[in-house]
């Protein structure tokens, strides 16, 4: 049985209500998976596991909230995980980066706890009784598309693994004899329900999943040397595969199972990318419709919390709750512009996707997505895109098409393949000159860590990494420069120097005026498209399936093609540039075993209701 497929929370909150399992349990095997799947698998998804004894507690406290039929959400009790960039305010905010203390394990100058919530984070763990099992990895600032951009303590790289060639391997079953190679129960097991397979799964202790977990990285080295014997051409390298990014962490510890749901945030792909390679759901709402209030600044504009789930049940429970406007307890200027416009407290799209696609009583009709119209744009069809993704791409407007939506050509009069191929362009342009004003904040004085003071050894000026200042800075300067020097990694600071050069006075009108102009275009053109001719737009997520990291035996990681990532943003970037919002559903690709693609649906802005109720009949279609 596939348990991380498996325990959606609709099915875990089920469980929890039927008394199968009580959230303690619950809460303890996720535990469990966090901990086997970081000490074991090495997968490095959580910066910080939240200690057993304060989640037994939160636990504790959902049962009793169960007992008398008090429950304060479907999350009630339900384990999740929160990027390392969104606040809760028991644990360190760092967004993965020294300069905010990511990594500081010193017990006399232990980062310490933010002390406030995210609006986010506040309405799912404190007000619907959510369980915040641990914050997730993530690249440095959310700069990154592979899960590469973050060191560990001693400055070496720290790479987020996907966890999917390991599930391969994993078997969780109570009792391996009551099932075949098929994962089918035999003899009596037939008599048993899934939910009942799902509680004895759930139950194991702590010892049987650690064995598990070890007997699955045993057979995956097996795998990867009987690959490595049969191929022509060996080297001494040691691979994983990427995870994506920058949401990294909080897709691996969905897809491991640790998590039933994560909290990422999306600038310009980072959890549409890293959901498509971990076969989950990626959503990434309209732009200002979920607060921003306790999540680190990196490109504001652009920058949106956003849903990582197995299910596009799950991720549109989870918007539900979330869209509730509250502006007058939230300091988000975006998320209260919302305040009027839209009651999303009261749209309900999980519950009316459950309603529509679960009644035994009415019969379903044979066409659900009639009277919807989907945009397939010429624009988009790259040369970068391969025959395998192209042919999922077919096969999704083929699908859809076929449940009744009408899918129609959206040509380049309407979307201009010239707007998209610059779409990357001023999209990089603008995010690195919003963060080189966001990151300004960080010079160990006002925000961030100070850097140890540099020491005058024999006249002489050195920094504490041996990166000398420039002579004629005055201390206060050479504080500055030692700070950001030692806090912020090389993406981060080649982000923040390229957007101090197009916000300077000779770039400004060529660079940045002309990648804001590039970004009103693209947003003009898509909201026509999608006002007028058609409902949604398909395209893929990604280019690629993910991609292969190798490891050498300096502990350096080396990546298979470090330009292709790339590639992968163009399909993402464009729904960023224009605040749209965009789901992303993973799909087969056909003679793929291990890894999944992604189609992406996009909608206009707060047209999410229409953006998940079709979402989820091209996720019945695939599954079926």
């Amino acid at each position: 049985m596939n348990t991380s497929r498996q325990l959606t929370i609709r099915t875990a909150a089920r469980l929890l209500d039927s008394g199968l399992v009580s959230s303690s349990q619950l809460s303890l095997f996720c535990h469990s998976m966090a901990t086997a799947g970081e000490e074991i698998w090495g997968l490095n998804a959580y910066n910080i596991i939240v200690p057993w004894e304060v989640i037994s507690e939160r636990a504790l406290e959902s049962d009793e909230r169960r007992r008398y039929e008090n429950t304060l959400s479907i999350f009630d009790g339900i384990p999740i995980s929160i990027k390392a960039n969104i606040a809760e305010k028991t644990l360190p905010l760092t967004a993965g980066s020294f300069i905010l203390g990511f990594g500081n394990n010193d017990k006399d100058s232990r980062t310490p706890p933010c002390g406030y919530d995210a609006d986010t984070v506040r309405i799912l763990v404190r007000e619907k009784g959510g369980i915040m099992l641990g914050t997730t990895s993530m690249d440095e600032f959310g700069m990154g598309s592979l899960g590469t951009n973050s060191r560990h303590t001693d400055g070496s790289p720290r790479h987020v693994k996907n966890p999917l060639p390991f599930l391969k391997h994993l078997n969780l079953n109570n009792d391996n004899k009551k099932y075949n190679e098929d994962d089918i129960p035999i003899r009596n097991d037939r008599t048993r329900s899934d939910d009942e397979r799902l509680a004895e799964i759930i139950v194991q202790p702590l010892e049987l999943i650690f064995e598990k977990h070890q007997k699955a990285m045993e057979s995956l080295q097996k795998e990867a040397e009987e690959e490595s014997s049969s191929s022509s051409s060996r080297n001494d390298f040691h691979y994983h595969y990427s995870a994506g990014g920058s949401s990294c962490g909080s897709a691996a510890s969905v897809a491991h199972g640790s998590s039933l749901l994560s909290l990422g945030t999306d600038t310009g792909g980072s959890v549409r990318l890293p959901a498509a390679w971990c076969g989950l759901v990626g959503l990434k709402p309209s732009y200002g419709l979920l607060s921003r209030h306790g999540v680190v600044s990196y490109a504001s504009s652009f920058d949106t919390v956003g849903i990582l789930a197995k299910s596009v049940d799950c991720a549109s429970t989870a918007l539900d709750i979330l869209a509730q406007r509250d502006v007058d307890y939230s300091r988000d200027s975006t998320f209260s512009s919302y305040g009027t416009m839209h009651n999303y407290s009261e749209i309900a799209i999980a519950q009316t996707i459950m309603s529509s696609s679960s009644s035994e009583e009415e019969i379903e009709p044979e066409k659900p997505l009639s009277g919807i119209r989907v945009g397939i744009p010429a624009a988009f069809s790259v040369k970068e895109c391969p025959n395998e993704i192209r042919d999922s791409w077919s096969r999704a407007a083929d699908w859809l098409k076929e449940n009744g939506a009408d899918v129609i050509e959206i040509s380049t009069n309407d979307i201009s393949p010239g707007l998209i191929q610059r779409a990357l362009s001023a999209y990089y342009i603008l995010v690195s000159a919003e963060a080189s004003s966001n990151l300004s904040r960080y010079d160990g004085f006002r925000y961030g860590v100070a850097a140890d003071a540099e020491k005058e050894e024999g006249g002489v000026v050195t920094a504490p990494d041996n990166n000398r200042a420039a002579p004629d800075l005055t201390p206060l300067e050479r504080q500055y420069s030692a700070t950001r020097r030692q806090g912020f990694g090389t993406e981060v600071t080649r982000r923040v120097l390229c957007g101090a050069s197009v916000l300077s006075s000779d770039k400004f009108h060529t660079h940045y005026e002309a990648a804001a102009q590039i970004r009103a275009h693209l947003a003009e053109e898509f909201y026509s498209v999608l006002d007028g001719k058609v409902d949604l737009i398909l395209i893929p997520t990604v280019l690629s399936l993910p991609h292969k990291i190798a490891q050498n035996n300096d502990n350096d990681y080396i990546v298979e093609d470090s330009t292709a990532m790339f590639a992968n943003d163009i399909m993402t970037v464009p729904a960023s540039l224009a605040g749209l919002p965009a789901v992303s559903i993973p799909i087969p690709i056909e003679g793929e075993k291990t890894f999944f693609g992604g189609m992406q649906l996009i909608s206009s802005r707060l047209g999410e209701s229409t953006l998940m109720k079709s979402a989820k009949i091209l996720e019945q279609i695939i599954i079926n």
